[in-house]
């Protein structure tokens, strides 16, 4: 039976690795670093056993787990942290309860030897802790949103803090098992008062740590949902604004130009009459004066892309530029063939033109320059942005962070574009050049529609 309790014990954390690498893919597979830590998993079930000191299972699996998670995949400690903890406290809440429902029901039933109660307990506990994690993934907690909330990192330390107080707790409860007429039950003697009150205590104890621990991430998840919307909206609402700020400038425009053409046509008759009489001088003169004043007056709008909405993102930010006395070039280019839709693309290209304007606004102005352009490979379309930085970057766990106050929003934003690169098989690029303090990011993202098939992201841009 022991043999069949240590394969159950590492089946059941074996799952917690694979899934969390699945979540957070690390550049290679790191097989090797997973089995490394059942290997260790497995000894330190054995070695505490033998010392008799199975109340330290608790801390000691779980700092195994998080170690093993930080260094076979791409979590940061916080996730390493929240996975190592989940599975652990999930088991020993688990078999917690197994044990104390099958005491009271089973109390006075002599089974042949206390080691075999102990691996029939810790089977049956993990197999049902394994469903109850497969239940609530598909129900509660979907691949989709648990990585959201485990990228935002106020909302997974709120559940780590709680995480570290349940693990103290389940210790309390499971050094108590031994120290306490609980602890006979293996023996199939029956339980005296207090031995009946301490079981029932802890039941209670276990099913409200297990129930609090699935509120927690519940409601964190729907907190961070909250800020995602907040989030979308507030990026719609400064598209609204923007474009209304665009439309406006094509009504200035709109304007000029009819006041231009009825200048126009009085000028045209004045030429005809300077040129009539032969005063070339004048003639070249009022030319000259007509020249300037179109090109003060016309010259109100540029085009920076070929599409009305990118090109009314670089317009605003062509404003802001000038404002700033930021140098600034834009030739960008609608992305083809890549089935990126035209919501995701605003969010790209407004995340990319906002985040060099605030760099450039770190430092003087002399220094200050924006370079964006983008273009249509044979199999890649490439968006690339360079801009002066003040030479300074923040990162965690060799990913860039953001450097603003409300790290949530602006850190769930970088992390939605990133996850709509890698969604439709892309990658995004930095480079921050400490030297000549320039900072370089460049976004690819794969062709998908080759030798003249249908363009469904033309069609999406259009739409």
């Amino acid at each position: 039976m022991s043999y069949i309790a240590v394969i159950t014990i590492l089946m059941y954390y074996s799952v917690f690795l694979n899934y969390y690498h699945k979540l957070f893919p690390a550049k290679s597979a790191k097989r090797i670093q997973r089995l490394l830590t059942l290997v260790i998993v497995g000894i330190a079930y054995v070695y505490l056993d033998v010392l008799n000191m199975r109340w330290l299972r608790i801390p000691v699996v779980m700092g195994i787990m998080i170690i093993g998670l930080q260094f076979s995949n791409s979590m940061n400690w916080m996730q390493s942290v929240y996975g190592g903890a989940v599975s652990v406290l999930s088991a020993y809440c688990f078999r917690g309860l197994f044990a104390a429902v099958g005491l009271l029901v089973l109390q006075g039933y002599n089974f042949t030897s206390r080691a075999n109660a102990y691996y029939i307990v810790t089977v049956f506990a993990l197999v049902f802790a394994y469903l109850f994690f497969k239940i609530t993934q598909k129900s509660i907690f979907p691949d989709d949103k648990l990585k959201q909330f485990l990228n935002n990192q106020s909302q997974v330390r709120l559940v780590v803090a709680y995480e570290m107080m349940a693990a103290i707790n389940l210790t309390i409860i499971n050094s108590g098992r031994d120290l306490s007429p609980y602890g006979i039950w293996y023996t199939g003697l029956n339980l005296s008062k207090h031995g009946i009150w301490y079981v029932e205590v802890a039941i209670g104890s276990l099913l409200i740590t297990l129930g609090m621990l699935v509120y927690a991430v519940y409601e964190s998840i729907q907190s961070t949902e909250l800020l995602a919307y907040q989030w979308s909206t507030k990026t719609l609402e400064d598209q609204f604004a923007l474009q209304m700020r665009h439309y406006k400038s094509y009504q200035k425009y709109t304007e000029n130009f009819q006041r231009f053409k009825h200048d126009y046509k009085s000028m045209m008759v004045s030429l005809k009459a300077l040129i009539r009489v032969q005063e070339n001088e004048k003639a070249i003169q009022l030319i000259d004066d007509l020249y300037d004043d179109m090109q003060k007056r016309l010259i109100v709008h540029k085009k920076y892309s070929n599409h009305v909405v990118l090109d009314a993102i670089l317009q605003d930010a062509a404003i802001i530029c000038e404002e700033k006395n930021i140098r600034f070039l834009f030739n960008v280019f609608v992305p083809r063939d890549t089935g990126l839709s035209m919501v995701d693309a605003i969010r790209i290209f407004s995340n990319v033109v906002n985040n060099a304007i605030e760099a450039c606004d770190k430092v003087p102005e002399s220094e200050r320059f924006i370079d964006i352009n983008s273009r249509n490979d044979s199999l890649w379309v490439t968006l690339e942005a360079i801009n002066s930085y003040d030479g300074n970057t923040h990162s965690k766990n060799g990913k860039l962070a953001t450097t603003k106050s409300d790290k949530e929003i602006h850190g769930l934003g970088m992390g939605i574009i990133k996850e709509i690169v890698q969604n439709l098989g892309g990658f995004v690029i930095y480079d921050a050049d400490k030297e000549n303090r320039t900072f370089t990011i460049r976004v690819h993202i794969p062709r998908l529609c080759q030798n003249n098939q249908f363009d469904r992201s033309a069609e999406n841009f259009q739409q």
